[in-house]
Formats: structure tokens, sequence, C-alpha cells
């Protein structure tokens, strides 16, 4: 699997792709920090988790399925290698972009938050501890897992513009309304805004967790909710890969 892994990562050196993993992240950071200083570090990891970090997945997905979808995979289906593999290999890349973005924003954001407090003697009403914001970036990983098969198999399925608005659509939908229920855990899309409620104290509507604000109730901060969110994100990833892999199979059968 390691040798489809790389070969997927040779096919997008020098591209747009992983350019991506460190300019989104950091615009995302400084523009968290221009707008909203009092509550930047909260409010960089909502706009993150909201939008731009969806959406740069979607992108990534795009680039790393229309690379063959352009010829029709014909370079696939002709060469002796595994479907399966092949499926494996282009999620793993997936996977290590999304790893590598969430590293780059974690040190982009403690970077920035020092900046603020050293020199500008910035004060934030809610700061989250070091610890505190591993915790989430790692949540952040573990429940997004499902959005790199998912954003693959709709571009292979629909193409990438389709792909793009599909997803970005239904996961903004599903966070800001479906993440606030007790069921929230049965559809993907509500389980990392959910969490986040719990880890850095922020609403998906972008207010902070607290008594007062729209949307909020104390159950949002129950933390009950994190080893069940977690568990229901494995859960769909590995649907999601087995079930999308056995489909690009399929597709190499006809």
């Amino acid at each position: 699997m390691r040798k489809y892994f790389l070969a997927e990562r040779m096919k997008n050196r020098h591209t747009y792709t992983e350019k991506l993993l460190v300019l989104t992240p950091l615009i995302t950071v400084l523009f968290a920090a221009w707008l909203t200083s009092d509550y930047f570090i909260i409010d960089s990891y909502n706009w993150w988790y909201m939008t731009l970090f969806p959406g740069m997945l979607a992108l990534i997905c795009s680039s790393v399925g229309n690379r063959d979808k352009k010829m029709e995979n014909r370079t696939i289906w002709t060469l002796p290698v595994k479907i399966d593999a092949v499926w494996d290999g282009k999620n793993l890349y997936g996977i290590w972009c999304m790893g590598i973005s969430l590293l780059v924003f974690l040190g982009i954001t403690i970077v920035v938050s020092n900046v603020l407090l050293q020199t500008a003697g910035q004060v934030f009403l809610i700061q989250p501890t070091l610890g505190e914001q591993a915790l989430a970036v790692a949540v952040l990983f573990v429940t997004s897992l499902w959005q790199i098969p998912f954003c693959l198999f709709l571009q292979q399925l629909i193409g990438t513009f389709p792909m793009i608005l599909l997803h970005m659509g239904s996961y903004v939908v599903l966070s800001v309304e479906w993440s606030l229920h007790s069921f929230f855990m049965l559809l993907p899309g509500g389980i990392t805004a959910r969490l986040m409620c719990i880890l850095v104290k922020i609403l998906p509507n972008g207010l902070v967790a607290q008594p007062g604000s729209i949307t909020f109730t104390p159950e949002l901060l129950d933390w009950k909710g994190l080893p069940m969110g977690i568990a229901a994100s494995v859960f769909w990833f590995l649907l999601l890969w087995l079930a999308g892999r056995r489909w690009f199979e399929r597709q190499a059968e006809r």
C-alpha cells in the first residue's frame, strides 16, 4: 500500500494541492487575528472547521481524483495494479494532506497567539490551553476522516464542481443545525461542530458556548458526547472507505 501512497504523492508534486496545506490555515488564522482579536483562538478554530477546512479537503480530493479521471481512469485499468490498493493510496494521500494541514493550523495558531500576547498585550476573553488545542486538533483529525472517501467518491461519480457544491452545502447545513441535536452522530457532518462545543467552547454559529448565546443548551457541553462522536466518526469513515473501494473495483470490472 505504501507504494500506492507514494505514487499519489508523486502525481501531486509541484501542484496547488500541497500549497493549500499551508496557505489555507495561514489565511484562516491571520484573518481571525485581524478581525476578531478578543476571541481570536476560538474564532480561528470555528472558521477553520466550519468552512475553509472542508473546502480545502474537497479541493484536495478533486485534484487527487481528477488526475486519473481526465483519462477516464484508463491509466489505472490497464496497469497490473491492485484496484483496491489504488483507492487506498488515494485515500491515504488525502488523509496525509489533512494531517499536515491540521498540524500547520495548530502551529500557526499558537505562534500568532503568542505574538499577540507578547507584542500587543492582547488578552483573549476565552483562551484554550495548549493541551486543549492539541486535543481539539486530534479530534478534528479523527472526525474529519470520513470527508476523504466521501469527496473522492463524489468526485468520481459526479465531477469536481458538483462534488464541491454538494459537500460544502451539506456540511454547513449539518454542522449548523444537525450538530445541535442529541442524534448528531447519525450523520457525520454534524459530529465535528458538536465536539468543538465541548473542546473549545464555541457554537457552530460562532458564539461562545455559554448561557445566553443563541442555540446554546447545557447538553452541548456534555463530555459524554465526545466518545460517542469519535466512535461514530470512525464508523462512518470505515463505511465510506469500504463502500467507495468496492464501487471503484466494480468500475474496473466493467
